[in-house]
């Protein structure tokens, strides 16, 4: 199922989740949107794998927009969760 484009598609997902860690301030912030970028870019990729389109420019579009929204959404969910504690 992991073919050799898979950890090559991924970089982009890691980056962007970086930049939009980075924007949340702090360490933390960092590396929740470095991991939620990875893991918005990997829902995308096997969405777009199953359909076939795994090596289009729309799956770098999808890939980038994932992974904005995985680091979005999983900065969000660690900053209640560090608030309520």
């Amino acid at each position: 199922m992991l073919g050799d484009h898979f950890w090559p598609a991924m970089y982009p997902g890691i980056v962007v989740g970086l930049l939009v860690g980075l924007t949340g301030g702090g360490v933390v912030s960092t590396i929740l949107g470095a991991a939620g970028g990875l893991l918005g870019a990997m829902a995308l990729y096997f969405t777009f794998a199953a359909i076939g389109l795994e090596e289009s420019i729309v799956s770098l579009a999808g890939l980038i927009g994932g992974a904005a929204l995985g680091a979005y959404l999983l900065m969000r969910a660690g900053k209640r969760v560090l608030r309520t504690h």
